[in-house]
Formats: structure tokens, C-alpha cells, sequence
């Protein structure tokens, strides 16, 4: 109890040095460096959230878990992070979409969707996965950052198609995780054995139900990108549609999770296949758009 608190008052503490040390960041170095230097204090702060949330799980009466100073400390450094995303909109009035940069906005967009939630719905042990995995992914993006492509703003059309999609990527990131924590409880359960896990997280069928909720607005996201991007198309890109990979898989998941939807709603289905599928579908999407930037930009660098 004694080290929990020493964590709790810790994160009392850097809530109010992170904004002071990010922005200092930003006006001292040169711009060229201000992403890096952006990244590196990011990474470290989402890293420790994910062992203060580990931590807390392990140690913790679940009603003593500090939600509060998790978020204010997320808080801080989502306004941070969303600033240093954008900064070249502000500025130079272009949208960058290089590998490194796409892959730091879906994680800022994934962060965002659980602190907004946070004060609407019970999503308390979300955290013990998303932490680790925004650390991560920022930690990948910052290494290889691939290429800095900017696309101008000021065309509405391929905003909004871009905006959609990104949004849509955030939100299935999330409903991704919810999938995972659905498995790992359901195995818990059908192994009848009782861990912090089980008792840090919503029940079961309250993953199920924040997981469809999630899909659901994920879906109508992703039914707008599809169709700008097919029917669309030209409107939108200024050419024809071309059946690329992009297109190809992103078709497939919004397949994938329109068949989820669909037989959910009249059968009720759920449970260890729901989740299973909800993973496949995001596996479809990430090839679709930010796993072929990895190939194109970073493996084969084109």
C-alpha cells in the first residue's frame, strides 16, 4: 500500500511537469527534432501509465484504483501530443501521412476515444493493454518513420475521407482490445480460475456489449471511407478507383464487420468467435492502409 501511494503521489506530480517539460521541448529545439524529442517523452509517459495501472491491478482494492490521476496525467499528455500531430496543419496547412506520423495519429485517436469514454462508460481495465501497445506503436513509429508526405487541406473531399478513416482506425484499435480482454477473461472463466485479471476488468458481458457498441459506430465510420474511396473516387483521389490492395482489404473488413454486425443483431451472437472475428477484421484493415505503408515505405522503401 505504502508503494502505491508513493506511485499515486508520483503521477500527482509529473501531471504537472509533463506540460512544462514537453513545451520546452518544442521552443528550444529545432523543429526537425521537436517530433523526435515529441515521441521520446511521450513513450516514456505512456510506458509508466502502463506499469502504474499493472501495478495497481496487482496491489489495489479495486475500489481504491486512483482513475482520477490516470487521467489527468493522460489528459496532459494528450493535448501535448495532439498539438506536436498538429503543428504542420497549423503551420504549413498540410496533412502529413508518412508511416511514422499515421501510426502516432491512430494511437492519439485511440487514447483519445478511452479518455473521453472514460467519463461516460466503465472501461477499466482497457488500460493494461492500451498502454503498452500506444508505447509500442509511438516507440515503432518513432524508428521508422518512412516518408513525410503532406497532402494540402484545403480539399475537403479527401479530408473528410482521410478524417473517417483515421477515426474509424482509432476506434476499431479500441474494439480490438475489448476483443482480446473478452478472450483472455473468457478463458479465465472456462478454466473456472480466479485472477486479479477477472476482477480488475467489467464483466463479460459488459466487454461484449462496449465491443458491438464500438463496431457499430466504427462501421458507419468506415462505411463512409469505403464508399468515397470506390464510388467516389474520383472526387476524392482525381482518378478512377484502381482495385489495389488498399481497396481490396479494406473492402474485406468492412465485410468482415458488417457480417459481425449483422449476425449479432439477429441471432444475439457473441462470445469467443465474436472476438475472434473482430481481430480478423482488424488484421484486414491494418493491411489495407498503415501495414502496406510499412512494407512500401520502410521494407522496401518506395
Amino acid at each position: 500500500m505504502i508503494i502505491a501511494a508513493l506511485f499515486g503521489a508520483f503521477f500527482a506530480k509529473i501531471k504537472l511537469r509533463l506540460f512544462y517539460t514537453i513545451a520546452c521541448c518544442y521552443v528550444c529545439a529545432p523543429r526537425k527534432f521537436v517530433m523526435p524529442t515529441i515521441l521520446i517523452c511521450l513513450i516514456l509517459v505512456y510506458a509508466g501509465l502502463g506499469i502504474f495501472v499493472w501495478f495497481n491491478h496487482k496491489t489495489r482494492d479495486i475500489k481504491d484504483y486512483p482513475l482520477k490521476a490516470e487521467l489527468a496525467v493522460l489528459g496532459t499528455a494528450l493535448t501535448m501530443n495532439g498539438a506536436v500531430l498538429l503543428m504542420p496543419v497549423i503551420q504549413d496547412k498540410v496533412l502529413i501521412m508518412g508511416f511514422g506520423y499515421s501510426v502516432s495519429l491512430i494511437v492519439w485517436l485511440m487514447l483519445l476515444v478511452y479518455f473521453v469514454g472514460s467519463f461516460f462508460y466503465r472501461l477499466r481495465g482497457l488500460q493494461l493493454l492500451l498502454y503498452p501497445c500506444a508505447a509500442f506503436t509511438l516507440l515503432l513509429g518513432a524508428l521508422f518513420p518512412g516518408k513525410y508526405v503532406g497532402y494540402q487541406i484545403n480539399d475537403l473531399p479527401f479530408m473528410s475521407h482521410i478524417g473517417t478513416s483515421l477515426l474509424a482506425y482509432g476506434l476499431f484499435g479500441i474494439v480490438t482490445l475489448f476483443a482480446v480482454l473478452i478472450l483472455l477473461l473468457n478463458r479465465n472463466l472456462h478454466r473456472r480460475r480466479v485472477s486479479s485479471l477477472s476482477g480488475f476488468l467489467p464483466s463479460l458481458l459488459s466487454l461484449e456489449k462496449l465491443m458491438f457498441q464500438g463496431m457499430w459506430v466504427g462501421f458507419i465510420l468506415l462505411t463512409y471511407s469505403v464508399v468515397s474511396g470506390t464510388f467516389f473516387a474520383e472526387a476524392v483521389f482525381g482518378k478512377p478507383v484502381t482495385f489495389t490492395h488498399k481497396t481490396v482489404f479494406g473492402i474485406l473488413s468492412w465485410l468482415i464487420y458488417g457480417a459481425l454486425l449483422l449476425k449479432h443483431s439477429m441471432t444475439a451472437w457473441r462470445g469467443k468467435k465474436a472476438a475472434v472475428w473482430t481481430i480478423i477484421g482488424f488484421v484486414s484493415l491494418m493491411f489495407a492502409y498503415v501495414g502496406s505503408k510499412f512494407v512500401l515505405e520502410i521494407l522496401l522503401q518506395r
